[in-house]
């Protein structure tokens, strides 16, 4: 019998098409703003940690650059993100996921 009883964390892997600069800069700002249940805080580069305000719940994000996807004559960037849910119960992931999309959607419609 194992005796660390500690649940792996849940990992989700993304690919956008922001810089990590700019994922940055939405993460800290607009989406952990005023309004937000959701604090974010930088841990390193290319790292945060995000918390909920009332409840438990723990987020580690991580972001690297790939190369950019060339469409003829552009060239857009690629952003490899993974999110590591230490502590965060199913209703609590969804309710981050909405904002997250909310806040980091790009493109018309």
């Amino acid at each position: 019998m194992n005796a660390n009883t500690e649940a792996l964390p849940i990992l989700v892997e993304y690919e956008m098409g922001y810089g990590a600069d700019e994922f940055g800069r939405v993460l800290l700002g607009p989406f952990s703003g005023a309004r937000s249940d959701f604090d974010a805080s930088e841990t390193g580069r290319h790292c945060w940690a995000v918390t909920h305000l009332d409840q438990a719940f723990e987020l580690e994000i991580s972001v690297s650059e790939m190369p950019p996807r060339k469409l003829g004559l552009f060239n857009l960037p690629v952003l490899a993100v993974k999110f590591s849910f230490r502590h965060a119960d199913d209703s609590l992931r969804e309710a981050f996921f909405h904002r997250f999309h909310q806040y980091f959607h790009k493109g018309g419609g």
